[in-house]
């Protein structure tokens, strides 16, 4: 068939196309010899045919990528931590220095070694801190924190958090026990890869506050602040 033939009943089809466009929408569309030009031009076919489709995204895809790879924001954010106050002195003060050396006196697992330089670190280290961790129980291992903290002027008052079930679950990794000297719990709360406890300072009391644990770590991942930001130094009371 003829080329030129084909060409002109091209642009007769093309002509009624736009016409009946014009028609329609009242707009100026291309001309003929641009949509001809178009559509006898393999090279812009090819072109339009193997031009890879941009694959779409969702909103929440989106917000995907702009977490963290490692860890998402959601996973970031703050859990509450359900905690029980299994035993609470309001009260209670840590003994004077004399009456604490008196104590310590009449023990002669005190008396003989204190002089010593381990056994007088770790004196310290009870009477210095007033958040005190534990991972563990036993009656042999918390001698040395009831004993050297000053707890032990209300050591009675604690026997009800350590029924068979909950000693169990802190020696199972479970649950996890703290001490409060002179603190108040306000919150507790998972955060990342600890815990975020907060307290508010008090001149008088102490507290046992014992939780489940979110964690695998064999010591306590513990972090103590007060509810306007100021750090409190937590020591492990368990067996070393």
């Amino acid at each position: 068939m003829n080329i030129n033939n084909i060409n002109l009943k091209k642009i007769q089809q093309l002509g009624l196309v736009l016409l009946g466009a014009y028609v329609v929408s009242g707009c100026p569309s291309p001309t003929a010899s641009q949509l001809l030009a178009q559509s006898d031009s393999p090279s812009q076919n090819a072109a339009i045919a193997t031009k890879p489709t941009q694959p779409l995204v969702s909103d929440k895809e989106e917000n995907a990528i702009a977490l963290d790879p490692v860890v998402g924001s959601e996973a970031a954010l703050p859990t509450e931590v359900a905690f029980e106050v299994c035993a609470a002195v309001e009260d209670w003060q840590r003994p004077s220095a004399d009456m604490q050396v008196k104590r310590l006196g009449s023990d002669s697992r005190y008396s003989e070694n204190l002089a010593s330089g381990s056994l007088k670190a770790t004196a310290n280290q009870f009477w210095d801190h007033q958040v005190i961790s534990f991972t563990t129980y036993g009656l042999s291992a918390r001698v040395d924190p009831e004993t050297l903290s000053g707890v032990w002027t209300v050591i009675e008052s604690l026997a009800s958090c350590y029924e068979p079930e909950a000693t169990m679950a802190i020696n199972q990794g479970d649950r996890a026990e703290t001490w409060l000297l002179n603190q108040r719990i306000h919150d507790l709360q998972w955060e990342s890869d600890r815990y975020i406890m907060t307290v508010e300072p008090a001149s008088t009391g102490l507290q046992v506050v014992q939780f489940d644990r979110l964690d695998e770590a064999d010591g306590l991942p513990l972090e103590v602040v007060t509810s306007s930001g100021h750090s409190v130094a937590v020591t492990s009371g368990d067996w070393q």
